[in-house]
């Protein structure tokens, strides 16, 4: 019988990006203990984050982990990806919302790792839109439909 490993996710950024989307996250949703925050701050280095990701890394051993970077290319994410690359059971993805985070989490369960990484970067790109302003003629085209006219 296969055995269906637990799933984390890691977020992790520059500054306190980690634990600004922390608070947001737990305000939203809760608390949740599959969910970790990392910062990358001004007083570490790539070898102090790489060691605060394989402490987290080590205590969930026996776990899938995806991790959440800010950005594409930063060094988060280098550490990330140095971490993953050889571990089937881990993914790396940057650039994810709050929202797509959110979704994600309510989501691990049913999904592999890697579909889990597809699905938060796909739900990123959908809850990113431009507010599509409402001009004064439409707002009073549509008095007229409501009015009946």
């Amino acid at each position: 019988m296969k055995r269906i490993m637990k799933k984390i996710m890691i977020v992790s950024g520059h500054g306190n990006y980690a634990t600004g989307l922390q608070n947001s996250i737990e305000l939203l949703a809760g608390k949740n203990d599959d969910l970790y925050f990392i910062d990358f701050t001004a007083n570490d280095t790539d070898l102090t984050l790489k060691e605060k990701m394989a402490n987290v890394v080590k205590e969930n051993q026996d776990s899938q982990i995806l991790f959440i970077c800010d950005i594409l290319g930063g060094t988060p994410f280098k550490v990330a990806a140095e971490i993953a690359n050889d571990h089937d059971y881990m993914e790396v993805v940057a650039g994810c919302n709050i929202a797509s985070i959110l979704e994600a989490l309510f989501q691990k369960e049913t999904l592999s790792i890697s579909e889990l990484a597809d699905f938060i970067v796909y739900s990123s790109k959908q809850a990113t839109i431009r507010f599509q302003k409402i001009t004064n003629f439409q707002v009073e085209s549509n008095q007229e439909l409501e009015e009946g006219i």
